[in-house]
């Protein structure tokens, strides 16, 4: 059975993740990624000190403020920056249609440099809520369910638990893809969830695919609804190939399931 930390241990982590001025959503999220990691090691036979010296040097408070910094940039300024844009590309052309004179060109040439600037791939951002759709796609989540949201006996574990996500029954190998646009905020081995990604999503919310067998997508990488970022597996804590899916909101898990009703 995998070591899991204790709570002086645990404080030690949320300590040092602290030192990074991450947000409350990143910083739980890190949290639950860095514990499992330093439990690996901990099965491997290593003190918990030397576990957490290595999982800390590969996990610098540098480069931990750059995920916040990245994830600042795409899920809130890129955003904003191409509303102004758009209502700059409207203003333009509502002067160039116009019958009344134009205003004098210095007054509308930033406006048109604006619109020039801008990466011609930018789309509108689509409205801020719950992913709704299907990891798999075609699969119903309500008739293709093994385990439901909640309280449950851990089928590994053999311990009654908090059961943080749903259990989607699928062949190993089935494409996994995003449930809404966002950002890979995790993608490799994580403890007991096996290859796991995590992806932020606008709104506070993030989502979890795990025991994945594989992933196409890393950190930092921006995807979008319906893309491919995974196949189903059965490594970590599994007796058997599916897809253990996930939503959380503001660092707490929610039901996939209640978000579609």
């Amino acid at each position: 059975m995998t070591p899991v930390l204790n709570k002086l241990e645990t404080n030690r982590v949320q300590e040092y993740l602290a030192g990074a001025h991450l947000s409350p959503a990143l910083q739980m999220d890190l949290l639950d990624h860095i514990c499992c990691e330093i439990e690996t090691q901990l099965a491997e036979g290593r003190s918990f000190e030397e576990a957490f010296v290595q999982t800390t040097t590969e996990w610098p408070v540098e480069r931990l403020s750059n995920i916040q910094k990245d994830l600042h940039f795409t899920l809130t300024t890129k955003p904003m920056l191409f509303k102004f844009s758009a209502a700059a590309a409207v203003l333009a052309g509502f002067l160039f249609l116009s019958p009344f004179p134009l205003p004098e060109p210095t007054v509308i040439a930033p406006v048109i440099a604006e619109v020039v600037e801008e990466p011609s791939n930018w789309v509108a951002p689509l409205p801020i809520g719950p992913p709704t759709a299907s990891p798999i796609a075609g699969l119903d989540m309500h008739k293709d369910l093994t385990s439901g949201f909640g309280m449950r006996m851990h089928p590994v574990l053999k311990k009654r638990q908090l059961h943080r996500g749903i259990d989607l029954k699928a062949k190993a190998g089935t494409p996994v893809q995003a449930t809404a646009d966002g950002v890979v905020l995790f993608a490799g081995t994580d403890g007991l969830y096996g290859i796991v990604v995590r992806i932020q999503h606008a709104g506070g919310y993030v989502t979890v695919y795990s025991h994945l067998s594989s992933h196409q997508v890393k950190v930092g990488q921006e995807v979008v609804l319906g893309q491919s970022i995974a196949a189903v597996g059965s490594t970590g804590a599994s007796t058997a190939p599916h897809l253990h899916y996930e939503v959380r909101k503001n660092d707490k898990p929610v039901d996939p399931l209640a978000l579609l009703d």
